[in-house]
């Protein structure tokens, strides 16, 4: 992650949610920043992933609950469990602007390694365990390879776990935890959160937190993000790199 990370990232980063504070839109600032700072692809991914807007920033941290005991829990499956098994993968995970715990992403519509995919099952099946919430309902992605036969292992597992709850496939599942007003939904997505009524756990994060204390990269709270970028736009004419198109 350190190699991610560099001064040019940072300030690129600082850069990037100025725009964004500043109605630019996301994808054509992604490349303006990313071009201008000669960003990695990871690093370009990381920044898009990790970075948003100061506004986006504080609403989805007031969404934020850290005491889920007792509700009734909605888990986005490969989104959590996706996330813990990049951790144990030994891929880059990092704390959100928002502070949502998420991946550089790489795992699409496929797993490469189900060894690694089940053992995140079963460490997450022990957290939730742990933090008595009832019942479970578990969102996996029909189109995703072998979603059938997860879904199967994950219910066997979750009766082994006596967890109380059902797993679900579902086509899209962001269009079923968008409409969900009761409970808590888990999820680091983006466009799910901002779209429920509903609180949302990190669900990935707290999980790998009790279990391996990780020291994970904060790309830090709203107010740190633009610390400087100011100056600079007002040294350069009041622009940050060009008008707005």
């Amino acid at each position: 992650m350190k190699n991610l990370l560099t001064d040019a990232f940072k300030q690129a980063a600082r850069d990037y949610s100025f725009l964004l504070d500043n109605g630019y839109p996301e994808r054509p600032t992604l490349k303006l920043v990313g071009d201008r700072y000669r960003l990695t692809h990871p690093q370009r991914t990381v920044l898009f992933r990790g970075m948003t807007s100061t506004g986006n920033a504080r609403s989805r941290q007031s969404k934020i609950t850290r005491e889920p005991k007792g509700k009734k829990l909605y888990v986005d499956g490969y989104n959590v469990l996706f996330t813990i098994m990049n951790y144990l993968l030994g891929k880059t995970v990092f704390i959100s602007r928002d502070g949502f715990m998420r991946d550089s992403g790489g795992t699409y519509g496929g797993i490469e390694d189900e060894t690694f995919f089940y053992k995140a099952v079963d460490l997450l099946f022990d957290f939730i365990k742990a933090i008595e919430v009832k019942p479970v309902i578990i969102y996996l992605d029909l189109p995703v390879s072998g979603s059938a036969s997860h879904k199967n292992e994950l219910e066997r597992r979750m009766r082994r776990a006596e967890i109380e709850g059902e797993v679900v496939l579902a086509k899209p599942v962001d269009a079923q935890l968008k409409g969900k007003t009761d409970g808590i939904v888990a999820t680091s997505d983006s466009g799910i959160i901002d779209a429920v009524d509903c609180r949302i756990f990190d669900l990935a994060r707290r999980c790998l937190e009790k279990n391996y204390e990780p020291d994970i990269p904060d790309l830090g709270p709203p107010e740190r993000s633009q610390e400087g970028t100011q100056e600079r736009a007002q040294k350069e004419g009041g622009q940050v790199h060009g008008d707005r198109k």
